[in-house]
């Protein structure tokens, strides 16, 4: 069978799976408030959430497993809610508090913890395709990238609610001029429509096009769960989204200027400005611009002096050369002359090159920039591209709107004076709107269990799977729409007796329902890069908590990547994960091996390889053993009477649980082989109980434990 053949054949099944009748899509359906499920074990929930899985579990004959034990559920909860393991000491006064509600106090502890805010932020810039720089064949760097990310870590940290979180990036600048505000975040937020890749290619027409088509990916995607793009070049083949709805959408972006801030130069075809941000911000670029200014004229008018120089020069070299003619008198004069003016001109150059060094030192202070978005001067619709080309418009205007697969009577459709983004953000978080509570609340599900409700996380749509619990995504969805609150709701999950499942296997469990899609245990799962990263640090004694200020990026200035040396890009850092620079197509080796995904496409999930060259990096990679070696001179420094002590330390530090009895032997036999092993010829000079100590840590680095959440033996204690 030839390709066309196979490529038409696949079209018709696909089209005769999914038929006609996409109104009726699930996830466009009104929000559902079911009664709470009557169970046969009405002793075993803790919550409605709880019946709700119950329920279903019963339906199906299945029971669920065990509750996890106190030191696996601990691990677990501080992993989802703060990307950290715990501190030894609060797994101790855990363990030792005896009231009945010390895990609702530990989770509450976690919740108001500054770890939570960056653990948490970091799922939603997968979504939002967070990066520093535009990616594409060119790839100029974003140095004003970094404070939508701190605006994302402290949303939710004070847990904005997640309906005004959307709002303000969806349009924040045009809530700042509504109700007159100052506050920065408003400028910041709207980066996320600003911040997805640029192909920098000189075609005005077809970058706007892109640029419009990308925003509308990601906020249909990331806030919607719907795939509009695939109706740029035709209807959507699957959901109920036409070419028309499609280009009333990017009347509203086309009304809009992302403000993204790369110079104009070679390569980059399309520079914007970007915005000054924090008090008297406005004043102090001001000022800085205009003393660049005159930077610029000092510089313009020594350039021009050099010139001059130039021609001088090669003036009185032609006239040397010349063989003399009779008339040296003449001759001698204008040599004369012409060497008085090179040398009043190097006076002067001496004086501009000391009065452009004197600006260069007095600059006076910048504020913080932030990429961002603004209104341009005349909003207005757009016709439908044929055939998704920006160069061959057809038809009549199509005005700005929104979709009509979803009908919402209060709405407000977008006004002559504005692009439409906050008419646009309203809808979307309007209560009658379902899909956006519902995409919410599945990927904070999916978050804490490793799998959604909807286990297509981006894609709410007929390609997508259904949910395996339509009551209970509802239910959360209505909670979700009650407050928007994000901490409530995951304390709510997190605090159900589903969630402190245990993960060992039942053999009817596998039998009917292998992939624990009903939820008769916990999955294991395997830690994201950064907390894995982070632990590390955690467990060397050099993880710093604060916040570092600003972006490494940011010293780079606008430039090519390319013409970076990648010390500059990926400079050494001790600070947490979330902070080092996600440059495209330049990430850390670490995020690269252990499935960091694309900052070029919405991510509300992360694959989890499993592969050789992570264990290789684990024990031979330079930052991992910088890691292991200060994690042995910390165990060291605390002067413990034997090694039998510094093992269970070791072992505690690592994996939150004290080792059993043959897990102490093997530490010690690893101890006593390594410290007998000949150091001659070693590149660094250590004490050899720092070398034994440093390939323990190593070895715990490695096992697949200290990067899996999964249960354990408890039986040795804490």
């Amino acid at each position: 069978m030839n390709y066309p053949t196979c490529y038409f054949t696949a079209i018709v099944l696909l089209l005769a799976a999914f038929p006609a009748g996409g109104e009726e899509l699930w996830s466009l359906q009104p929000l559902l408030q079911e009664e709470v499920p009557a169970v046969r074990q009405a002793d075993w929930p803790t919550s409605d959430l709880d019946s709700f899985v119950l329920a279903r579990l019963e339906a199906l004959e299945l029971t669920p497993v065990g509750d996890a034990g106190p030191l696996i559920i601990i691990r677990r909860a501080s992993f989802d809610l703060t990307g950290l393991p715990p501190d030894p000491a609060d797994v101790n006064d855990y363990l030792a508090d005896e009231r009945p509600d010390r895990f609702q106090r530990l989770v509450d502890r976690l919740l108001a913890s500054p770890q939570f805010g960056e653990k948490w932020a970091r799922h939603w810039l997968d979504v939002a395709r967070f990066a520093e720089s535009s990616g594409k064949e060119f790839n100029f760097t974003y140095p004003h990238a970094w404070p939508y990310r701190n605006y994302v870590i402290e949303a939710f940290n004070v847990d904005k609610p997640y309906d005004r979180f959307l709002q303000e990036q969806l349009a924040g600048d045009l809530l700042a001029k509504e109700e007159h505000s100052q506050d920065k975040a408003l400028k910041i937020a709207p980066a996320f429509l600003a911040l997805g890749p640029k192909r920098h290619y000189a075609n005005e027409t077809e970058f706007r096009a892109d640029v419009v088509d990308e925003q509308i990916d990601v906020t249909m995607r990331a806030v919607m769960g719907l795939t509009v793009s695939c109706a740029r070049c035709h209807d959507h083949k699957m959901d109920p989204i036409s070419m028309r709805d499609y280009y009333s959408l990017a009347g509203i972006f086309y009304s809009s200027q992302p403000l993204y801030g790369t110079i104009s130069q070679r390569y980059s075809n399309h520079p914007t400005t970007v915005l000054p941000i924090g008090t008297g911000a406005q004043a102090l670029h001001n000022v800085a611009e205009r003393h660049e200014e005159k930077i610029k004229v000092a510089a313009e008018e020594l350039e021009k002096q050099c010139t001059q120089l130039d021609e001088e020069r090669k003036r009185l070299s032609e006239i040397e050369s010349q063989e003399l003619d009779g008339d040296s008198d003449r001759q001698q004069v204008e040599v004369d002359s012409i060497r008085v003016k090179m040398a009043k001109i190097e006076a002067e150059n001496v004086e501009l090159t000391e009065h452009k060094e004197q600006l260069e030192s007095a600059r006076p202070p910048r504020p913080a920039y932030t990429i961002s978005m603004c209104d341009r001067d005349a909003p207005s619709g757009t016709k439908i591209a044929s055939g998704g080309n920006p160069t061959e418009l057809v038809g009549e205007e199509i005005p700005r709107g929104f979709l009509t697969c979803l009908t919402i009577d209060t709405a407000a459709l977008p006004s002559d004076g504005q692009s439409g983004r906050l008419e646009l953000a309203r809808w979307i978080t309007h209560k009658q709107n379902p899909l956006a509570a519902r995409v919410m609340v599945n990927r904070i599900w999916h978050h804490l269990f490793g799998r959604g409700l909807v286990e297509t996380v981006d894609n709410f749509g007929a390609l997508g799977k259904p949910p395996s619990h339509p009551a209970l995504l509802d239910r959360l969805a209505w909670k979700m729409h009650s407050d928007w609150s994000n901490k409530r709701l995951i304390r709510s999950i997190v605090c159900s007796r589903t969630y402190r499942l245990g993960s060992q296997v039942s053999e009817a469990g596998n039998q009917l329902d292998a992939d624990n899609r009903y939820l008769w245990r916990m999955s294991p799962r395997r830690l994201q890069v950064e907390a894995i990263r982070d632990s590390m640090l955690l467990v060397s004694g050099s993880l710093d908590l604060a916040p570092p200020v600003g972006s490494t990026v940011t010293g780079l200035g606008d430039r090519l990547v390319r013409d970076v040396e990648l010390d500059l890009l990926q400079p050494p850092s001790n600070h947490r994960s979330v902070y080092l620079p996600v440059v495209r197509d330049y990430l850390p080796k670490i995020f690269e091996l252990f499935d960091f995904p694309s900052p070029n496409l919405v991510n509300g999930s992360r694959t989890a390889t499993a592969v050789p060259t992570q264990d290789l990096y684990l024990q031979h990679d330079p930052d991992v053993i910088r890691f292991a070696q200060l994690a042995a001179e910390r165990l060291l420094s605390k002067n413990q009477a034997n090694n039998r002590l510094r093992a269970a330390t070791a072992h505690r530090w690592a994996l939150t649980r004290t080792p059993r009895e043959d897990e102490i032997a093997g530490i010690l036999e690893l101890v006593s082989q390594v410290e007998k092993m000949d150091q001659t010829g070693a590149e660094t000079k250590q004490p050899a109980e720092v070398i034994a100590w440093s390939a323990v840590f190593r070895a715990l680095f490695g096992c697949a434990e200290f990067r899996y959440l999964v249960d354990v033996d408890e039986s040795a204690g804490s």
